[in-house]
């Protein structure tokens, strides 16, 4: 009965995660200027933002039940991030002969991410240790 409870927590946060990355999309593209590529860095930037405060209140005592961790890192961020679109986008990008952009779109998803994990996870050990 454990797995099933488990794989539904999964199954419903990744269909809120989905909604979500499908509406920070919606709303980049539709700001004067924007595209899906910023849907795309923002979610990724997002989540990575989210799962470094979780990483950092699990670190600093802070208890989050395996049912709420599944539910939120393999479903909500598992479905709101998305390393596919990223690789095919700055792929694309390349081959479009955009090169300086598919850079930094490759340095905002990958760098800024992981930096913005990194602060949040220190943030938020400090706050809850």
């Amino acid at each position: 009965m454990s797995s099933w409870l488990n794989l539904t927590a999964i199954a419903l946060g990744g269909a809120a995660g989905a909604v979500c990355r499908y509406g920070i999309t919606l709303a980049a593209s539709a700001v004067p200027g924007g595209s899906s590529l910023w849907g795309t860095t923002i979610a990724n930037v997002l989540g990575c933002a989210i799962l470094g405060g979780v990483i950092g209140w699990v670190e600093a005592g802070g208890v989050l039940a395996e049912r709420a961790s599944l539910a939120l890192r393999v479903g909500f961020l598992g479905s709101l991030t998305t390393f596919s679109t990223f690789a095919a986008d700055s792929s694309l990008l390349a081959q479009q002969g955009r090169w300086g952009g598919s850079g930094i779109y490759v340095f905002a998803n990958l760098v800024v991410g992981w930096a913005v994990l990194m602060i949040s996870c220190s943030w938020i050990k400090g706050w809850a240790g």
